[in-house]
């Protein structure tokens, strides 16, 4: 399942690494939302334009909490529980009574980043990792987890008394993505893929206008 991102967030391959961690593992994957990758301004030395980490570059991500101030302490303390000792930067503030904020910079817990940099990010949780770190933390959740990423529970119905012949189950095709090029247009990609713009509407909730696309934007094609 995709995670829903603004339409502006830009992403490089580390980035795509630690949204695919989320993605992937991530219980309550469906309630996160991207606001920011190598967009925005972050000032002139950040980890969400990409540096380095022990010899291995690095990328930011941050998730957007809003008011929804339990959904952010969820996604925080599963970062910091699972793979904190991964994480170049873990920022996230809350309001709540019985937790001292989530901040690990270098894999180590602080008790802050300072009044001012816990303030600014009491309504996002930051997320820095290298590559090396994003390939040992999706590594350790498929051994931990054999492999399947974790899903909501659902109520299945009542089995039927009567057996019948076991109807043998299409594939699903793998999904693909296209990174856009300068001059790429959504037109152009379609027929690449040999698709149609309203299917790739569908499957990118992202695009909200079809003449507007960013460089850099990952696009689901199939």
């Amino acid at each position: 399942m995709a995670l829903r991102r603004w339409s502006a967030v830009r992403t490089g391959p580390t980035g795509d690494g630690i949204l695919d961690l989320v993605e992937r593992y991530y219980p309550k994957r469906a309630e996160v939302y991207v606001t920011s990758g190598m967009d925005g301004d972050h000032g002139k030395v950040s980890h969400h334009y990409g540096l380095h980490h022990r010899g291995s570059p690095t990328a930011a991500i941050d998730f957007g909490v809003g008011a929804n101030a339990r959904m952010g302490r969820d996604l925080a303390r599963w970062i910091e529980d699972e793979f904190g000792d991964l994480c170049v930067e873990l920022i996230h503030t809350t309001p709540f009574a019985d937790d001292d904020g989530f901040y690990v910079k270098n894999g180590k817990k602080l008790a802050s980043y300072g009044a001012a940099t816990d303030a600014a990010h009491a309504d996002h949780v930051h997320l820095a990792m290298s590559a090396a770190q994003v390939a040992k933390a999706l590594a350790r959740l498929a051994d931990k987890t054999g492999g399947a990423a974790p899903a909501p529970a659902r109520k299945r119905a009542p089995r039927k008394a009567a057996k019948k012949a076991a109807t043998p189950k299409k594939s699903l095709p793998a999904a693909a993505y296209h990174r856009v090029q300068a001059g790429d247009t959504l037109t152009a990609i379609a027929g690449r893929y040999k698709t149609t713009v309203p299917a790739l509407v569908k499957l990118n909730p992202v695009i909200t206008d079809p003449d507007l696309i960013q460089i850099d934007q990952r696009l689901r094609v199939k």
